[in-house]
C-alpha cells in the first residue's frame, strides 16, 4: 500500500506543480493596480466650485448613463480601445457649482495617491475623439500614425464600469472604477495615462496653468557638418511632448512626434529607443527646425526656432544663419475660412466648424457671422452662454466682450459700445460678427470678395 500511495504521489506531482507554476505567473503577471478596490464615492471640491460635493455610487448610477468607445495610446507607445459607462464629467462639474468663468485646472486623484492634473480649455474647450482608424496600417504600433478618418467626438465620462484593451461592451466591470476616460485631441495624441483608475477625488482650481519648457536641440544651429543629426529634448521627455516641423511651418500637435517613447521607458526601450526617438537628419542642406512643448496640465510652450546651415553652403537669400539663441518666437496663428462653407484650416491644418460663416444683410455693407464655438476653438477665447439673459461672454489674455443676442449694445472691459450687426441664434446655434470679435480680441481680418475668403491673423 505505501509502494502505491508513492507511485500515485509520483503520478500526481506534475499535476500540481503545473497548477502551482500557473498561478505563481498569473499573479506576477497582474498589474499591482488591479488588486485595488472600486471606489465607493467620489469628492468633488476646491476654490473654482462654488458646491463643493460628494457622490456615493448609487447616486452616480441614479444619474443620466452614457456609454462610449475610446481610442487610447500609451507613453510606451501602443495603442489600445477602452469602453466605458457612467457620468459626464461636465454634467458632475455642474452639480458642483463649477465657477465656468474662474476655474483654470482640475486635478484628479485616485485611492492609490495616483494624480493627473489637467486644464479646463484641454478637457472642455479642446474638441476630443474616438479615431475608428487609429489602428490603421499601424496596428498596435503607438510611434505610427493610424488614419483620422470618420473621427468621432467623445466628452470626458467618469466611468462607473469599464473595460481597457477591447471595444466589446459585454467586458465590462466595476474593476477600475471610477475611472477618467476621456478622447484624443488627434489621431497620435498620448492619452493612456490619462485615464485616472479608482477616482476618488476631484478638484477645481482657478490658479493659472504653467507654462511647458521650450524644447531644447543638440546641435542647437549654426554652421554644421553635411550629415549632421539633430536630437531634440525638454525638461522631462515624458508626457510632454515634442511637436516640430522642418518646412518652416508652426508645428501643432498635428505635426511630427519627437519623443514617442516617454523617459519612463528608456531603460526598458533601451534596443529601439534610437530608432523611434530618432534624431532628425541627416542635415544634407540648410534647414530651419520649429518645435514646441505639448502636454497635459499646462500651457503649450513658446514655439522655438532652430537654424542649421551646411558648411561650404551659401546662407539662404544671402543672409547669414546665425548660431540658434533659443530666444522663443511668437506663436502666429493664421486661421483660413469660406463663406458657406464649413472647412476651414488653422495654421495650414483642416478644421471643420460646427456651421458655416454667412454674410448678414442686416448691416448696410454685411457683415460676417460665425459660430461661438469657432471663437473658442480656433482663436483661444474663453467662452461661456448664459440662458436667462441671453448674453454671450467671450474672454482672452485679460479682455472681456459681452454680446446680448439680438442687441447692439456690448461691453467690452465694463465700457458700453455699440455695433452694426448683431449676435444671434439660427439653427439652434450662436453666431457671433467675426470682425468685432476678432479685432477687439486683437486679430487682423482680411477678406477677398471674389473668392469670399476669409484670413485671421493673431
Amino acid at each position: 500500500m505505501q509502494t502505491e500511495g508513492k507511485r500515485r504521489f509520483c503520478r500526481l506531482m506534475p499535476v500540481f506543480l503545473l497548477i502551482l507554476l500557473t498561478a505563481v505567473t498569473f499573479n506576477l503577471m497582474m498589474p499591482t493596480a488591479t488588486l485595488a478596490a472600486p471606489s465607493e464615492t467620489l469628492e468633488i471640491s476646491g476654490d473654482g466650485v462654488t458646491n463643493p460635493i460628494t457622490f456615493t455610487r448609487e447616486q452616480l448610477e441614479g444619474m443620466k448613463q452614457h456609454q462610449e468607445v475610446y481610442s487610447c495610446i500609451n507613453t510606451w507607445p501602443t495603442k489600445k480601445w477602452y469602453v466605458g459607462k457612467g457620468v459626464k464629467l461636465w454634467d458632475l462639474l455642474l452639480e458642483a457649482g463649477i465657477k465656468k468663468e474662474e476655474a483654470k485646472l482640475i486635478k484628479f486623484t485616485s485611492t492609490d495617491s495616483y494624480t493627473v492634473t489637467l486644464t479646463v480649455k484641454e478637457l472642455f474647450q479642446d474638441r476630443r475623439y474616438r479615431f475608428p482608424h487609429f489602428k490603421t496600417g499601424a496596428d498596435g504600433d503607438g510611434h505610427l500614425p493610424g488614419s483620422s478618418e470618420k473621427a468621432v467626438e467623445v466628452e470626458p465620462l467618469i466611468g462607473l464600469i469599464s473595460v481597457e484593451g477591447s471595444d466589446n461592451p459585454q467586458y465590462m466591470n466595476d474593476m477600475n472604477t471610477f475611472l477618467l476616460m476621456l478622447g484624443q485631441r488627434t489621431v497620435t495624441e498620448q492619452t493612456g495615462n490619462l485615464f485616472v483608475k479608482y477616482l476618488n477625488k476631484i478638484e477645481v482650481l482657478t490658479a493659472e496653468p504653467e507654462k511647458w519648457d521650450t524644447p531644447q536641440a543638440n546641435p542647437e544651429g549654426g554652421t554644421v557638418p553635411a550629415g549632421t543629426m539633430v536630437t531634440l529634448s525638454n525638461l522631462h521627455n515624458d508626457d510632454d511632448k515634442i511637436y516640430y516641423t522642418t518646412d518652416g511651418s508652426t508645428p501643432t500637435m498635428n505635426s511630427p512626434m519627437y519623443n514617442w517613447i516617454a523617459s519612463r521607458w528608456w531603460s526598458s526601450r533601451a534596443d529601439v529607443l534610437g530608432k523611434i526617438n530618432h534624431p532628425i537628419g541627416p542635415i544634407n542642406e540648410n534647414t530651419t527646425i520649429k518645435a514646441i512643448t505639448i502636454g497635459p496640465g499646462k500651457r503649450d510652450s513658446d514655439v522655438i526656432t532652430f537654424h542649421y546651415q551646411v558648411a561650404g553652403t551659401e546662407p539662404d537669400n544671402g543672409a547669414a544663419i546665425p548660431g540658434n539663441d533659443q530666444e522663443p518666437e511668437k506663436d502666429l496663428k493664421v486661421i483660413k475660412l469660406t463663406i458657406g462653407q464649413q472647412a476651414g484650416s488653422v495654421n495650414g491644418e483642416p478644421y471643420t466648424l460646427d456651421a458655416a460663416p454667412y454674410i448678414s444683410v442686416e448691416a448696410g455693407t454685411g457683415r460676417t457671422l460665425v459660430p461661438l464655438r469657432f471663437i473658442s476653438e480656433a482663436l483661444g477665447a474663453g467662452v461661456d452662454w448664459n440662458p436667462e439673459t441671453k448674453q454671450v461672454s467671450i474672454t482672452d489674455e485679460g479682455k472681456k466682450i459681452i454680446l446680448t443676442i439680438s442687441s447692439k449694445d456690448v461691453l467690452v472691459d465694463g465700457e458700453k459700445q455699440i455695433i452694426d450687426c448683431a449676435a444671434t441664434i439660427q439653427s439652434n446655434r450662436t453666431f457671433v460678427p467675426l470682425r468685432f470679435v476678432s479685432e477687439t480680441l486683437k486679430a487682423q481680418v482680411d477678406y477677398k470678395a471674389e473668392t469670399k475668403e476669409i484670413t485671421i491673423t493673431k
